[in-house]
This record gives C-alpha cells, sequence and structure tokens, in this order.
C-alpha cells in the first residue's frame, strides 16, 4: 500500500509534520526556507520526518523545484507509485494525501493594523500587503491541485476580512491552543478543503497569550492574566517572531490525531 504523505509548507519547526510521523506513521515532510529546528527522524511505526530546506515554490532562475513539483527528489517515489498505479488500475494517486500551510502573516495579521495602510497597494502603500496575500493564495490553489486533503493557516488579518483589499474568504475555522491542552491565546484561522473541523479535546483554562502587544495586555489585565513574554522570549527577543509563529504541540498534535486519522478513515471507507 502507498504510504500516507504530509507536507508541512512553510514550517522550520517541524511540529506538524513530525506529528504525523510520530502519531500515526506517515511519510512527513516540513518545508521552509528556514533550516529545520528538529532532526530527521525515523520512527518504529514507519513514520519518517524529514525537513527540506529551500523554496517550496520552483524557482526557474535558481534551477531549483518545490514541493509542488513531481521531479523533486523526494517525490520521485510517490511519482514512480502513481505511474504504477495509472497503469496497472487505472488509479490517480496524488502528489500529497495532505498539505498544511503556514504562508508568512508579517503583512496580512491583524496584529499589523496600524501598517497596513503603508503596505496596502490600493491605498498608496508599498504592495507588501499584495505580495503577502498573493503567496498565500499560491499556497491554497496549488494545496487544491497537488493535494487531496489541505489546510491553509493564518492569524486573523486581511485574508479573513471583507473589508480589506486582499481579502478571499472568512476561515472555515478559528481555533485556540487552550482548546488543545496549551493554556495560551493565538486565535489561529484555518481555511480547509475537504476536511472536517477541529474539535477542542482538552480545554483549559487559558493564562496569557502567546504574543503580547498592542492592546492586548488591557484585556489580560482584566481578565486577571499576567503577561506572557515568557513565551514569546523562550529563545531570546532575536527569535520573538519564530516564537509567536510556532504551531504549540497541541495543536500539532490534534492536527494529526482528528484530521490525520480521518483521513486515513476515508480512504479505508473508498
Amino acid at each position: 500500500m502507498t504510504r500516507r504523505r504530509i507536507i508541512a509548507g512553510c514550517e522550520c519547526s517541524g511540529m506538524v509534520a513530525n506529528a504525523f510521523a510520530e502519531l500515526l506513521g506517515w511519510e512527513a515532510y516540513s518545508w521552509d526556507t528556514e533550516p529545520g529546528e528538529m532532526p530527521d527522524r525515523d520512527y518504529p511505526n514507519g513514520g519518517t520526518y524529514r525537513h527540506v530546506q529551500g523554496n517550496i515554490l520552483d524557482d526557474p532562475e535558481a534551477g531549483t523545484l518545490g514541493a509542488f513539483n513531481w521531479y523533486h527528489p523526494v517525490n520521485r517515489q510517490r511519482a514512480q507509485e502513481a505511474d504504477e498505479a495509472e497503469s496497472a488500475r487505472g488509479e490517480s494517486i496524488p502528489l500529497w494525501d495532505f498539505g498544511a500551510f503556514f504562508p508568512p502573516c508579517t503583512h496580512l495579521s491583524q496584529a499589523g493594523a496600524v501598517w497596513w495602510k503603508h503596505k496596502d497597494a490600493t491605498r498608496g502603500g508599498d504592495g507588501r500587503m499584495q505580495e503577502g496575500a498573493a503567496f498565500f493564495m499560491q499556497m491554497v490553489k496549488l494545496g487544491r491541485a497537488t493535494c487531496t486533503y489541505s489546510a491553509v493557516e493564518n492569524p486573523v488579518g486581511v485574508m479573513g476580512l471583507p473589508s480589506q483589499s486582499c481579502y478571499y474568504r472568512r476561515p472555515d475555522q478559528v481555533v485556540q491552543p487552550h482548546m488543545f491542552g496549551d493554556p495560551l491565546i493565538k486565535a489561529t484561522c484555518f481555511w480547509l478543503e475537504g476536511l472536517p473541523l477541529l474539535t477542542a479535546d482538552r480545554p483549559v483554562e487559558p493564562t496569557g497569550r502567546v504574543a503580547t502587544g498592542g492592546g492586548s495586555w488591557r484585556t489580560d489585565q482584566r481578565h486577571g492574566r499576567g503577561a506572557n513574554n515568557g513565551h514569546e522570549d523562550a529563545k531570546g527577543r532575536r527569535f520573538r517572531q519564530r516564537e509567536r509563529n510556532r504551531t504549540l504541540p497541541g495543536l500539532a498534535r490534534v492536527m494529526a490525531e482528528q484530521w490525520g486519522t480521518w483521513i486515513e478513515s476515508q480512504e479505508r471507507a473508498a
């Protein structure tokens, strides 16, 4: 049987990809321009985790292939399996069974709304908002084209707000880390293709938020929560943005346990 594969795009932490390898035995890849934060791993259940450092898209100028190209070295075995399935059974096999994509949110997040005017080309800005939105939409479209199921993540921001020029559509779901055992606040939006909504399985009381700033500290004060810079600065202020962006363990786990298991059940029923 062809082994199930996940691509976690724009993820250097490896949290999501590794959860699918460790818990479900999938062939899992995180893919980012930054080095991976955890070593490649093989699990007793047959799962493998690998990090690919490079552009997730084809780069003709550099002569490199991306995650969506059947000819990339990590995709060659799947390409061979797809050819064999087509020849023997007339069966079509996707490049990826599941794609989870985390496009950069620097120019899209509501946390930086004070700067939107300077980034929005329709309001005289420099167009960084449009560039960020264009990459986000590439992940949406390529996920549909190469993955049986896909999810694109971003914080609350322009992609889900009808009032903004780069609006895509409302997210299918907004989740919080404290729904899945991590006692933190961080609104995470998902735009889904073919997947069910995640269900809170280990709700806990939040004690702080992943990122402080703006007026959020006033909200925390009103609810008796302290500032959470202990999380933001876990690796020093230099890495604050990376800490803020990292998918927390509970959400990575539940993506594998709920979405991964659901995908497997759909394939068994087919």
